[in-house]
């Protein structure tokens, strides 16, 4: 994208992708989509909370803006906080719950967070942890009509049980979260399903590929095209079968398990033994 697209609001950095679309950098952590229709806008995700998210929306579009959580990461659905309700899966919500997200939780990511090089955003040390409020269960086949646009919900479980995309036929768009990324998938730990059901989700999710050419994901400025999508397949299918190429990659800092980084061209899925088939682990 042309860096006239690029512009810095109250430190996010934000690039007009379409027309319609804008994609929000939370300080390097996780991109936001902000989709704005001839009615209303979807923000599609709303990152870790850890700027004045809302505020920047309303700088974009003075359209009605509703939520919509890709998945219950809390980099993902943390930022809930400042628009009172938000669309997920129902799968998810324990992730954004007490029983789960934790004060200690919190702090180990935002003290992880402060620590890595991209981070260009303010001091997490004494930034309180405050869950998202009301959440509205949203399903496979569920369309969310914007003027003009029309965006349907895709499951796409792997990542999480309750991961969705989300689908515009007729502009050639695909909104996906974690599900579909340059950076490695990660399914492993406490959140996660196995590689065999993300796998036939990736299988459902090609069936429609005729559908879109653009593929925006959760994670670095930039779309992203379908040899992505492609190649986690194959990936996933060398993770099953045990001929998966494997790189070293220490994700101790995220989970007690040993995982493994199998790779296959430009797809990278990071699991266990725990997590291949079946009931994960």
């Amino acid at each position: 994208m042309d860096n006239v697209n690029i512009q810095k609001i109250n430190g996010y950095t934000v690039q007009k992708i379409t027309d319609s679309i804008y994609a929000i950098d939370e300080f390097g952590t996780d991109i936001m989509y902000l989709v704005i229709g001839q009615e209303k806008a979807m923000l599609v995700d709303t990152g870790a909370g850890l700027g004045e998210l809302k505020k920047t929306v309303e700088t974009l579009t003075d359209k009605p803006v509703f939520v919509v959580n890709t998945h219950g990461h809390m980099d993902h659905a943390m930022g809930n906080r400042e628009f009172g309700k938000a669309y997920m899966h129902e799968k998810d919500w324990n992730l954004v719950q007490k029983a789960y997200m934790t004060e200690e939780r919190w702090r180990k990511f935002c003290l992880k967070t402060m620590k890595e090089s991209y981070y260009a955003g303010p001091d997490l040390s004494e930034k309180p942890l405050s869950l998202p409020q009301e959440l509205i269960p949203v399903k496979a086949g569920d369309k969310f009509d914007l003027g003009g646009m029309v965006y349907e919900v895709l499951e796409v479980p792997g990542h999480t049980p309750g991961s969705i995309v989300l689908l515009d036929s007729e502009n050639r768009i695909l909104i996906a979260g974690d599900a579909v990324v340059s950076t490695p998938i990660l399914i492993f730990d406490d959140y996660s399903t196995n590689v065999e059901e993300y796998h036939r989700a990736l299988l459902d999710l090609k069936k429609r590929e005729d559908e879109f050419d653009l593929i925006l994901p959760g994670h670095f400025l930039r779309p992203i095209s379908k040899r992505y999508l492609h190649d986690l397949i194959k990936c996933a299918e060398n993770i099953m079968d045990g001929t998966v190429d494997v790189e070293p990659e220490d994700f101790s800092h995220m989970t007690t398990a040993v995982t493994i980084k199998g790779v296959y061209g430009k797809a990278a899925i990071v699991y266990n033994e725990g997590h291949i088939r079946g009931t994960a682990i």
